[in-house]
This record gives structure tokens, sequence and C-alpha cells, in this order.
């Protein structure tokens, strides 16, 4: 579903704005840019005994429940939005090369996971560039669970978490377009439109969110209203009386 792919785009531009980018500074979190979207980028950077956070987005499982009621088919939308933060450092190796790999965990680690953490939390629920999240996320979220990573044959801790979230998005409505066909971003529903024109322009997230619309499903069109013309007639058993005509311009009969 498109709102669960524009939860993740939003998210993306919470923890690392694409007004950043070319400055480099100011980042809302410890991860600075080097946040990823749906999986762990590719780093060769990293220096000798440095430890660097990484955060990387996901979008997994995903709902629709319908909400009884009358009048339009609404639905409750919930949407597994994970993060993985981990921090990483370069080890040599023989042969005098190196590897990049997670870091053993230590005190100081924990403290750096636990920061990053707490500042992906704030920087979705009040932060100044969680703005967009904000629109199509309904907060509190349902869940929020951390889980820490141990390596698989020596079940040493490792310097990486699963954070995962339950959230509740938004409901996005088509509209019928009315005479040709819509273009770009006008294909998408209304709430998601506004997302899309917020992320900017030339950046990684509004490509991506142009690619969506282009693909994404457009309603039948609907014809312009040009007028009303009805005719009203008594119920049977009214004598004498003549027909009621009325059009758009005298609704009045």
């Amino acid at each position: 579903m498109l709102a669960r792919e524009f939860l993740r785009l939003c998210a993306l531009e919470a923890l690392r704005p694409s007004a950043l980018l070319a400055s480099d500074a100011g980042w809302p979190t410890l991860a600075g840019k080097y946040v990823s979207d749906s999986r762990i980028d590719p780093i060769d950077d990293v220096e000798l005994d440095e430890r660097r956070p990484l955060i990387a987005v996901f979008t997994e499982a995903s709902s629709l429940t319908k909400i009884a009621q009358a009048g339009p088919l609404f639905y409750k939308n919930e949407v597994d939005l994970v993060f993985e933060i981990s921090v990483v450092g370069k080890y040599p190796i023989e042969g005098g090369e190196s590897i990049i790999d997670y870091a053993d965990t230590d005190a100081a680690i924990e403290v750096m996971l636990g920061s990053l953490e707490e500042q992906i939390y704030r920087c979705l629920h009040d932060g100044p560039t969680g703005a967009l999240f904000r629109q199509m996320a309904k907060l509190p979220f349902d869940d929020w669970v951390s889980t820490p990573h141990r390596s698989g044959e020596e079940n040493i801790k490792l310097a990486r978490r699963k954070v995962s979230t339950k959230i509740r998005v938004k409901e996005t409505c088509y509209q019928a377009p009315i005479g040709d066909a819509p273009q770009g971003f006008d294909r998408l529903p209304p709430a998601l439109k506004s997302i899309a024109e917020q992320l900017g322009e030339s950046t990684y997230l509004a490509d991506l969110a142009l690619g969506m619309a282009k693909a994404s499903t457009v309603t039948p069109a609907l014809s312009p209203f040009a007028g009303l013309k009805m005719t009203a007639r008594p119920q049977p058993g009214v004598a004498g009386t003549a027909p009621i005509v009325s059009n758009a311009d005298n609704l009045q009969g």
C-alpha cells in the first residue's frame, strides 16, 4: 500500500533530512547521514578504532481492518516500522587487510545505542524534522519493542538492536479526477500528494514519491457538472394540479 511506503519515506526524512545532505551538519541523531532505506548501505570510509552508529529503516508487516460504519468504506491501517540500529568498526585481519563488522558491545557502546534509540523516538514524536512523519502517523505508537542481537556461534551480545514499532497510519482516500487524466503527484490521494510535494525537489525521496505517483491507480474521471433538470409530479389523487418543472436556474419550481 502506498501509505506504508510514504510512512517509511517520512521516517527517513525525519532521521536524515534532505536539507542537511549538502551541509552534512546539524543531524538529528548520532548516525548523521548514515541512515539507509530498506537495507544497510555499504560503507568503506570507517577508520581503524572508529565506532560508527548506523540506522536502517524498514517497513515490514501491515494490515487493513475494516472500520464498521455507514457511508464510505474505511480501514484501520497498521504498519510495522522497524529500525535496525547498530555500531560498526573496522578490524584488521591477516594479510594487512581489514573488514567492517558489528562491534562487540561494551558500556560506552550500549550508551551510544540507547541514545540513538531515544533520538529516533524524539524525532518521530516531537522533533522538528518529524513534522511530515506526524502528518502520516497516528501517535502514540501501539508498540515500541527494542531487542538486542547476539552472534550465532559465540552468543556474544553485539552492538546492534532491532526497534520494532506498530503504527496507525492516517486514512487516505482517492478523489476521482474531473476532465483530463491527472499527471505526476496529482495521481496520488490528496493526503499523500501533500506529503510528496513537501519532500522537496531533486531529492532521493522525492524521486521515489514521483515513481509511486506514476504507478498509482487513478479512479475513473468524472464528467464536469453542466446543469440539472428535473420534473416533480404530484402524488396520485391530487386533481387539477399541473406537474412542477425545475432546472438549475430555478430550483424553487
